[in-house]
């Protein structure tokens, strides 16, 4: 009867183990279905790449000095995406580039993106990404840079409480309609160079623990600068 008992206690608890564990490729195949994705308290397995998706085109194709080609390839997300209290072991893209055949993949998001009190343990890459709708990314912990140059919110995205270990890049980065990262905190570089914002912006609280580069910053057309003297 004991062993019996055992052995209903260890099913139970590898098959709780296995309901926590999703395998990146389990939601690339939820995306290109057209089902919404949603998980919570998960520890997402491989890595998840966005920009290989059935929505996948070409989009450009240019040649620079040396006559070596470089192309180009979107994907968009069109569903929404929804992650809370989840681990991401693996690498996160929607954005990556070959160097050997010059080629760029990007990923851009039609619907919601919610990475709420989550942790990417490695990459988390979203250079170029469009993102049109609610985005939030509060609470959540970027253990390796975390890549968003180049990014455009479309919405006011949420950072707040945000904890970026590594490297932070938004530079070039776009928020047309503003953007919250409040008690939002930078371990190493925080790089908002050439970073474009609308107002409300919400930096209270905000913490820099490392380097921050905020040269050519603008906040509703006017310097970072002249926004913070403004806004004490």
């Amino acid at each position: 009867m004991r062993t019996i008992f055992t052995l209903i206690l260890i099913s139970a608890f590898s098959a709780a183990y296995s309901q926590n564990t999703v395998k990146a490729s389990d939601i690339i195949r939820q995306i290109n279905d057209g089902q919404s994705v949603l998980y919570k308290n998960a520890e997402i397995e491989g890595e998840l790449d966005l920009t290989d998706l059935h929505t996948r085109r070409h989009t450009d194709s240019s040649f620079d000095f040396f006559g070596k080609g470089n192309d180009q390839y979107e994907s968009t997300v069109e569903v929404s995406l929804t992650f809370i209290n989840c681990t991401f072991r693996d690498d996160v893209l929607a954005y990556y580039h070959i160097e050997r055949d010059n080629d760029t993949y990007i990923a851009h998001f039609e619907e919601d993106v919610i990475f709420q009190n989550c942790t990417f343990r490695r990459a988390s890459e979203f250079k170029y990404s469009e993102f049109e709708e609610k985005t939030d990314f509060s609470g959540t912990t970027f253990n390796r840079e975390a890549n968003f140059k180049y990014a455009e919110f479309n919405n006011t995205p949420v950072f707040a409480n945000a904890k970026f270990t590594d490297d932070a890049n938004f530079k070039y980065a776009e928020f047309p309609r503003g953007a919250n990262f409040e008690s939002s905190s930078f371990d190493q570089l925080a790089n908002f160079k050439y970073t474009k914002f609308r107002t409300p912006l919400n930096i209270k609280n905000i913490a820099f623990r490392g380097e921050e580069d905020f040269k050519y910053t603008r906040v509703d057309g006017n310097s970072f600068t002249s926004y913070l003297l403004n806004n004490r």
